[in-house]
């Protein structure tokens, strides 16, 4: 059997990450998502804590890049680049590992050269909303709140690492609005089309 790679990004709260999960259980295929935080820390020499803050973020302020120590004035590696080089190469650390599922990170757009079949999953504002409400236990503002604030992150974080746009249909093989789809059907559409 050839290798599958598959990439899913995702808005927050659209349902990506369980959609993940469920496809690598379905294909019997190895899923990466908070994992790749224990990779990235360990080939960076960073704390899995300051991996798993900064993680899906860029910090775009040159003085708070200055202070936070992510931005240097001698030409050496800032902390933000040697947490991408190292999530770049954990990912191909794991592409090489054989078929898997990986949620978020860029990983469609550094895993190019792979060919992995890229995923991206969205819903409506409403399913979102409920969903993000009962999986974090929010109140409804406080949930809407979360959303804007996530989809920037990664919207800002995407594409600062890629040469792409987050969301963007030619970015990715299929789209997928998951409030018009149950799971089992998404899944369905998946492996109808990944080969």
């Amino acid at each position: 059997m050839s290798k599958t790679i598959i990439t899913i990004g995702r808005q927050f709260g659209a349902g990506g990450r369980e959609l993940g999960r469920k496809l690598a259980d379905k294909l019997n295929i190895a899923y990466y998502d908070k994992e790749i935080i224990d990779s990235v820390a360990a080939l960076s020499g960073l704390s899995k804590d300051y991996i798993a803050e900064n993680d899906e973020v860029v910090t775009n302020s040159f003085l708070y890049s200055l202070v936070m120590g992510t931005r240097t004035l001698t030409g050496q590696k800032t902390v933000e680049e040697i947490k991408m080089d190292a999530q770049r190469e954990a990912l191909l650390e794991i592409a090489k590992k054989g078929s898997s599922v990986i949620i978020g990170r860029a990983a469609d757009y550094i895993l190019r050269e792979e060919k992995p079949f890229r995923v991206f999953v969205f819903s409506d504002e409403e399913t979102r909303v409920e969903r993000v409400c009962r999986r974090d236990g929010l109140s409804r503002e406080d949930a809407e709140k979360k959303i804007r604030k996530m989809d920037k992150l990664r919207s800002a974080y995407y594409n600062e690492y890629t040469d792409a746009a987050w969301g963007r249909a030619d970015t990715y093989d299929l789209c997928m609005n998951l409030s018009r789809f149950r799971m089992d059907q998404a899944i369905e559409m998946i492996t109808m089309n990944y080969k």
